[in-house]
């Protein structure tokens, strides 16, 4: 009578039984992957492309990023001002105007305000 009360749940478990086989071999496989591969030690590559990129981002951080955030905020707001748009154009126009005074802000305020660098917490 015993055995017959809980027949369904040894049913039941042996049913489980080759998913908790799998997935305790799947276990086993990750933690000797991650257990025995050797360190990959971050480092410079050198690669040939670096220097010029590295050129373009210093050239777009400082001044040129100014001018051409001040030159893309003129012209949306000229054009929202001024322009017959309406639709998804005019949709568009003010995304591109909200992006370019975001991507402005951390460039004009930050000088504005005298401080050019991240917070240091103590």
């Amino acid at each position: 009578m015993f055995v017959h009360a809980f027949a369904p749940l040894l049913v039941k478990a042996r049913a489980r039984a080759p998913e908790l086989g799998r997935f305790a071999a799947v276990s086993v496989q990750i933690g000797l992957i991650f257990g025995l591969s050797g360190a990959a030690h971050a480092a410079g590559s050198g690669m040939p492309w670096e220097e010029p990129l590295q050129q373009v981002l210093e050239s777009v951080q400082g001044p040129v990023a100014k001018i051409v955030a001040v030159i893309i905020i003129i012209t949306t707001g000229l054009t929202l001002a001024f322009g017959e748009t309406a639709g998804g154009f005019r949709r568009l126009i003010q995304i591109v105007f909200g992006l370019s005074i975001a991507f402005a802000a951390s460039s004009f305020f930050l000088s504005f305000f005298s401080f050019g660098g991240g917070a240091l917490v103590a």
